[in-house]
């Protein structure tokens, strides 16, 4: 399956987050999504199907949106689940300790994962991984999800290279 058949239904680009309530996660790794170029990819994931995931995906201009499971699954696996619907739902993010903000993400209930494109919102997931601090998506109905993501690889950083130039070349 094709990167744009698997992200496009749940809107554009998409990003992270759990599913069930508040779910410890340690992922693996970061990889790059197959079918992406090594060296400058525009979609990453974290590996493992032990522990909730993250999507990273890096839109033309260099916009990232960001995706989180809310339950332990292999992301590639939990994508390719048939998603017919998804529905809109306010959220609170917060990373570590600091001060949550308010965000709009998308529920794919077959898939159990939360989406946003918000560039801003998927920054704050994306420094998370940097920082090292966890990131919890409280949702008003949905539940809570909770990621550790694991910390920058040559997969992160070339993707994070991959992204800066989109967005240096839209802005020229």
């Amino acid at each position: 399956m094709k990167l744009k058949q698997i992200v496009a239904p749940a809107g554009a680009c998409l990003l992270i987050a759990g599913a069930a309530p508040a779910l410890p996660a340690t992922a693996a790794d970061w990889a790059v999504w197959k079918g992406q170029d090594e060296a400058a990819p525009r979609a990453i994931y974290t590996t493992g199907a032990e522990t909730a995931g993250a999507v990273l995906t890096c839109d033309g201009k260099g916009l990232m949106s960001a995706m989180l499971s809310m339950e332990p699954a292999s992301m590639p696996d939990l994508l390719q689940r048939n998603a017919p619907y998804a529905r809109g739902t306010d959220a609170n993010v917060t990373v570590g300790d600091h001060e949550p903000v308010q965000a709009r993400f998308q529920y794919v209930p077959a898939r159990k994962m939360l989406t946003t494109t918000s560039h801003a919102v998927a920054g704050r997931v994306f420094n998370a991984a940097v920082t090292g601090e966890p990131v919890t998506v409280e949702t008003r109905h949905e539940g809570t999800a909770h990621a550790d993501l694991p910390a920058p690889n040559d997969s992160f950083r070339a993707f994070a290279k991959t992204c800066m130039a989109l967005r240096e070349a839209s802005r020229s």
